[in-house]
C-alpha cells in the first residue's frame, strides 16, 4: 500500500516528503543531513521535530526526545523511515524490529568491489576503542549480518552498486561492514572512504530504499528512488 508523496505541511519543512501515512504510522522520505532525533550535543530540527509539530499527540505517550521514533537512520543516510502515531502501533513496531520481522534494504555505491556478487557479512560489531563514534569489527561484539548483491560494477570509476539487506540492525551496521571490507561507502569519510566532492555535505551513498512489514494483518511495502548524486557521481 502506498500513496503518492506529498510535503509536509508544517513551515518548518522544507525538504522532507511523506510517501505514506494513516491513522497509526507515518513513512518518510528523509533527506541526507537531517538527524532522526535530538541529541546531546545537538540543538538544531530533527524528524522527531517535525513528527511532533504535525501530531503533538504523541507527546502524551511517546518517549522523551524520541517520541513516535520506533527506527533510525544516521543523519548521512538517507531513505525511508516509519514512525508510529499511537502508543500501540508504537509497541508492535518495536516488537517487529527487535523480531527482525520488518524488512529493509538499502542501496549504496562503495569504493572498488566485494571479493563475491552476492553473500552474507557475518561480522560481530562493538564500539571502536579508536573513536568512540564508530563501530568496528571486534570478535567479541554483537552478531551483525548483512546480506548483499551486486547490481552494477563500474570499472572505469572503480566503484560498485550494491542493494544491501540488514538481517540484523546494528548502529552503523553497513557502514562499519563495509570498512572492514575495504570498500567503505562513497564520501562516508568517518569510515575511510575518500571525499568526494559530488556529493554535498553531511551526505554518504547509503539509502533506505525499500521497507516492508505486516501490521494487523495488513501486508505494506514502500520504496523510494535513491538522491539524485547517485547518478551524478556515476555520471549517468
Amino acid at each position: 500500500m502506498e500513496s503518492p508523496y506529498c510535503y509536509f505541511r508544517s513551515s518548518k519543512i522544507s525538504n522532507i516528503k511523506v510517501v505514506y501515512e494513516d491513522d497509526n504510522f507515518i513513512i518518510f522520505n528523509k533527506p541526507n543531513g537531517l538527524l532522526t532525533h535530538p541529541t546531546n550535543k545537538s540543538t538544531e530540527l530533527t524528524l522527531r521535530d517535525y513528527l511532533v509539530d504535525e501530531h503533538p499527540s504523541i507527546l502524551s505517550w511517546g518517549e522523551e526526545n524520541r517520541e513516535g521514533i520506533v527506527h533510525r537512520l544516521d543523519r548521512v543516510t538517507s531513505g525511508l523511515i516509519v514512525c508510529a502515531l499511537n502508543l500501540e502501533s508504537y509497541n508492535l513496531l518495536k516488537g517487529k524490529f527487535k523480531n527482525r520481522e520488518i524488512t529493509k534494504s538499502y542501496v549504496a555505491l562503495i569504493e572498488g568491489a566485494l571479493p563475491s556478487d552476492s553473500g552474507i557479512l557475518n561480522l560481530p560489531l562493538a564500539r571502536s576503542l579508536k573513536n568512540r563514534s564508530k563501530r568496528s569489527v571486534d570478535t567479541n561484539g554483537r552478531n551483525s549480518s548483512t546480506k548483499y548483491e551486486l547490481l552494477n560494477f563500474y570499472e572505469d570509476l572503480n566503484i560498485s552498486k550494491i542493494e544491501l539487506d540488514l538481517i540484523t540492525g546494528r548502529n552503523h551496521q553497513i557502514r562499519a561492514h563495509m570498512e572492514y571490507m575495504k570498500t567503505p561507502i562513497l564520501n562516508d569519510t568517518l569510515y575511510n572512504a575518500s571525499k568526494n566532492h559530488i556529493i554535498p555535505e553531511n551526505s554518504i551513498a547509503l539509502h533506505s530504499a525499500v521497507l516492508k512489514f505486516t501490521l494487523d494483518n495488513e501486508k505494506y511495502s514502500f520504496s523510494s528512488d535513491v538522491p539524485s548524486f547517485f547518478n551524478r557521481v556515476l555520471d549517468v
